[in-house]
């Protein structure tokens, strides 16, 4: 093998091993952006501000006790933002609770300790401010 050959095949296996690890970069970016972020409580109230948009959303995870009253709500522009309340990140919504204001506002008695999780969703796509209050 002469020089001019050893050259492009060590450029070619460098090409190739450049493509490679940006390729597990990029998973491993989509796995952090699966996983819920936990809310952060000032006292009884968390607020969290973000940007959604088509396919995506963000979830956000939360431990309270059982007998707990929260209240949950959502403000968008043109109210293009919305949440679902789970026990599970990607489960059913929970049967408890009762929705107001349109949708915007969630307020529910938790009946078992654990945690819980908000998905915020948008179509096409929203600036949001989540409010979490727990009493």
């Amino acid at each position: 093998m002469n020089f001019s050959s050893r050259l492009i095949r060590k450029s070619m296996l460098r090409g190739i091993a450049t493509v490679a690890f940006a390729l597990l970069l990029t998973n491993a970016v989509v796995a952090q952006d699966q996983e819920a972020d936990g809310l952060c409580f000032s006292g009884k109230t968390a607020v969290v501000r973000g940007f959604i948009g088509g396919e995506a959303h963000d979830s956000y995870g939360f431990h309270v006790k059982a007998g707990r009253k929260v209240t949950i709500t959502i403000t968008s522009k043109a109210n293009r933002a919305s949440f679902s309340v789970s026990k599970a990140e990607f489960g059913e919504s929970v049967s408890f609770g009762k929705n107001s204001n349109g949708g915007n506002s969630w307020t529910g008695t938790i009946p078992e300790t654990g945690v819980y999780f908000i998905s915020v969703v948008a179509h096409p796509q929203a600036r949001y401010t989540l409010r979490v209050t727990k009493e």
